[in-house]
């Protein structure tokens, strides 16, 4: 099993052949919790002690999410220098022999990252913050999105809803040990209620929610985790983060930051777009059975030995008992 040495060793050539110039290694640090690459924090400097900070992300042999480093890499490249905070790309590299796996760097963003599952981890700046996590969806869904850009991911030509829906249910059918009739019944409400066609195709962030963006006291500093970035409704990207898995103890705000009504105004104004409330709603339902298919693939992958990291074993059970229960909630809504 190669070692965090050995890989460092890698990175020190490969780095310093790459900038022109020879350079020291400070720290080399796995960063675990991600479930579709590896992710290590770099400290590096060269002979005049200029200093710097990387991140590099490397494509793992089991990965929840099988996700190519060339959408994440596009993703993050189409927000540099903009009002979306994202780190700045230095290089993307599918040669395996350099470091072992095909892997992006990029430069560090000053900041930490929350866990979603963590009440009041935002005060006392959860309205700062709260106010910028809405408004920076709003330009993600406001940017436009050129179609020789758009050509540069896979599109099957159906229409947003049915594509995500369809690649989601494939994961379900493919990695579930047992049938859930709740989640079933989701399921079959999504397919006998679609929703309308968005007017506008937006790249979809694909795991926009809090946990997922840095952060310094009262300002939001990045936005991370770009993998299951893809062309589709905005729409998508509003009902995941508004999912009350994200801010179980308090669902009245979404996030645990600001209350739910004045985000949707957020939302709208910054993207000028108008939301349908009934093509929310679907929206809001799907990113639970999108939940469902995370939670469950985790599960496989560990009961399956593919990846014993224990954020596999603990996905299935927590939150999807959770995910479970917010489709219970809707389906018995729309009964009553």
């Amino acid at each position: 099993m190669e070692s965090n040495k050995d890989l460092s060793n890698k990175f020190i050539a490969y780095y310093s052949s790459l900038v022109g110039k020879e350079i020291s290694l400070l720290s080399f640090e796995r960063i675990f919790g991600g479930a579709s690459r590896e992710t290590y924090k770099i400290h590096i400097k060269d002979q005049s002690n200029l200093q710097e900070k990387l991140i590099l992300r490397r494509t793992q042999k089991s990965s929840l999410i099988e996700t190519s480093q060339s959408t994440e890499y596009l993703a993050y490249s189409a927000y540099q220098e903009t009002s979306v905070p994202v780190p700045l790309m230095i290089d993307i590299n599918e040669d395996q022999e350099i470091l072992g796996a095909p892997f992006m760097l990029m430069q560090q963003l000053d900041g930490v990252a929350a866990s979603p599952f963590t009440p009041d981890v935002y005060s006392p700046n959860e309205q700062k913050l709260g106010e910028q996590f809405w408004s920076i969806l709003g330009e993600i869904a406001k940017k436009d999105i050129e179609d020789d850009f758009i050509n540069q991911f896979d599109n099957t030509g159906n229409p947003c809803w049915k594509q995500e829906l369809d690649k989601w249910i494939a994961v379900i059918r493919e990695d579930s040990i047992s049938v859930e009739p709740i989640l079933e019944a989701g399921i079959r409400k999504l397919y006998e209620n679609e929703p309308k066609e968005s007017k506008k195709k937006s790249l979809v962030h694909g795991d926009y929610r809090n946990g997922n963006f840095l952060f310094m006291e009262d300002r939001i500093t990045g936005i991370l985790d770009w993998e299951m970035a893809h062309i589709g409704d905005p729409l998508e990207d509003l009902a995941w983060a508004l999912s009350p898995i994200w801010s179980w103890q308090d669902q009245g705000k979404p996030a645990y930051m600001i209350a739910r009504q004045e985000a949707l105004s957020i939302w709208e104004k910054v993207s000028g777009l108008t939301i349908d409330e009934n093509d929310l709603k679907w929206w809001e339902l799907f990113a639970c059975v999108k939940g469902m298919a995370i939670w469950i693939s985790a599960g496989n992958e560990f009961k399956t030995g593919k990846n014993i990291d224990p954020i596999n074993l603990f996905s299935p059970w927590i939150p999807g008992d959770i995910h479970l229960e917010i489709i219970l909630n809707i389906l018995d809504e729309d009964l009553n």
